[in-house]
């Protein structure tokens, strides 16, 4: 299993001022975090699930806006400033994730510079990740897209084997249905991958980097500088 990357590179101090108040949960697939503008209670460092931060529209439309893996926290957006959710944070593929009470973390952060600036740090990374995408979705095929989306989820997970529908797919890329099966069943008939109505598997990991955007490497890039500057 993955394990949470700012938990594993806080310093022993940080670590030791978060463990009490600090616990695992199991995250299932649909589970919804947090509501838009509700109160955010908890925060979340998943291990090797992953979380989906939706935009919706009042036509009842969602757009995903951006996920968080083993490399983040869910509860952003009520850190720094405000306790309220910009977006439905949602769990896309179930696992495992500490929690701890956003007060508590609050507390450590304000004890703590290192801990600032490794939360700092990182959403520092979350931002780039959040324009890199922009500027993939703006510029990129829905192919390239879906490759570098779908390795990211099997970086996040720890597994070569992800469970969600074409539906699921549909939303995260903002494309109709069809374009979705259209496209994994392209990817199959190559062997790269192996799909079912709700899962995915990759059969050919070199192949499908090949197919991806150089958007997958980009983030995997920022992420790693921030984490290989701060591991203890």
């Amino acid at each position: 299993m993955s394990f949470n990357q700012i938990l594993a590179t806080m310093a022993t101090s940080d670590a030791a001022r978060v463990k009490p108040t600090l616990e695992d949960v199991a995250l299932e697939q649909g589970q919804i975090l947090f509501h838009v503008d509700a109160p955010i209670s908890h925060v979340y460092f998943p291990h090797n699930a992953v979380v989906s931060l939706q935009v919706l529209g009042i036509d009842g439309a969602v757009v995903e806006a951006a996920t968080i893996g083993s490399e983040g926290m869910a509860g952003l957006g009520g850190l720094l400033a405000t306790d309220v959710s910009f977006t439905r944070q949602i769990v896309q593929l179930p696992g495992r994730a500490a929690r701890i009470p956003r007060s508590a973390l609050l507390s450590a952060v304000n004890k703590s510079a290192s801990l600032r600036n490794l939360l700092y740090s990182h959403a520092d990374a979350f931002t780039s990740q959040v324009l890199q995408t922009s500027a993939c979705n703006a510029q990129h095929s829905t192919e390239e897209r879906m490759a570098r989306w779908l390795l990211m989820a099997f970086d996040r997970s720890g597994s070569e084997r992800i469970n969600l529908s074409h539906d699921d797919l549909a939303v995260a890329f903002g494309v109709r249905r069809p374009t979705v099966t259209l496209i994994l069943h392209s990817l199959q008939a190559a062997r790269i991958l192996e799909t079912t109505r709700r899962s995915i598997a990759v059969v050919d990991r070199a192949d499908l980097e090949q197919i991806s955007c150089e958007c997958y490497q980009a983030i995997r890039r920022n992420y790693a500088r921030v984490f290989a500057q701060r591991r203890p």
